[in-house]
């Protein structure tokens, strides 16, 4: 059976960019000592404010030497929340998946650019999940989850469980709190939704962060299992159990009706 204990490090931002680097560490550290198999961060979680242009990163920049010393030193996948990263002339928001050795096995841009950040960033252009030893993980950033077809997407290619790095105000938590049950119900899978605590753009950022599994022995309907997290800095951990959310997923999916494998199958053929 497969079964993986996942951390969600709701991580209170400084205004320097090196203490936030530094209290990743220590806490992704604290969060290893609970025997977890993979820490995740929010998104932007390096950067108080900032400005994009100035605070994007290249790829042999700190916050993702820290990203593959936490995996390494800890033997723990980490999903690196996301990172303002620059590509040439191209700015990203960019999430990276570092394996127990420290390595980069997974990529995602930001698809769903949100407000300021079109003026700034390039979107992605690829949905993939990436293989691990329990599984396959799929990457999405705060707004992709907003979109149904991404979630969908990621479940027709295999996702065993979706991460979603959040920057969500408290004003949005209950909008964002609502897609992410959405979208696990409807693909029955399991999402880990990891938001910061914060005060920025005179808005507070108030954690919240969402781990949903599924109660066992629940078919149809199927129930979810929920684990929240505060207002504040701390780290939320939960078991899933992956074998049996692909028990419920496999129902789920084939009950899709014929018109709309048609539709799905036509929409990925004209890409």
């Amino acid at each position: 059976m497969t079964r993986i204990s996942v951390a969600a490090i709701q991580i209170s931002k400084e205004e320097a960019k090196e203490k936030n680097i530094d209290k990743a560490y220590k806490l992704a550290k604290e969060a290893a000592n609970k025997e977890v198999d993979i820490i995740c961060f929010p998104e932007k979680w390096n950067i108080k404010n900032g400005n994009p242009l100035k605070d994007s990163e290249y790829e042999d920049a700190p916050s993702i030497r820290c990203l593959e010393r936490i995996a390494s030193e800890n033997g723990v996948y980490v999903l690196g929340g996301s990172i303002w990263e620059k590509d040439g002339k191209k700015y990203y928001n960019t999430s990276r998946l570092f394996d127990r050795n420290g390595n980069c096995i997974g990529l995602h841009r930001k698809i769903h650019l949100y407000k300021f950040e079109k003026t700034v960033f390039t979107p992605g252009d690829r949905l993939e999940p990436c293989k691990t030893e329990f599984g396959r993980v799929g990457m999405t950033i705060c707004f992709d989850l907003a979109f149904p077809e991404v979630s969908r997407i990621l479940a027709l290619k295999g996702a065993d469980i979706i991460f979603n790095p959040s920057f969500i105000a408290s004003s949005g938590i209950e909008n964002w709190h609502i897609y992410l049950k959405a979208r696990a119900l409807e693909n029955r899978i399991p999402i880990v939704s990891v938001n910061a605590v914060s005060n920025e753009r005179g808005e507070v950022w108030s954690g919240s962060s969402l781990i949903i599994g599924f109660k066992e022995g629940y078919e149809s309907p199927s129930k979810l299992e929920l684990t929240e997290g505060s207002s504040k800095e701390e780290i939320i951990t939960a078991n899933l159990n992956l074998d049996y959310a692909r028990k419920i997923r496999d129902i789920r999916l084939s009950e899709r009706s014929e018109i709309d494998k048609k539709i799905f199958n036509c929409l990925n053929s004209e890409k």
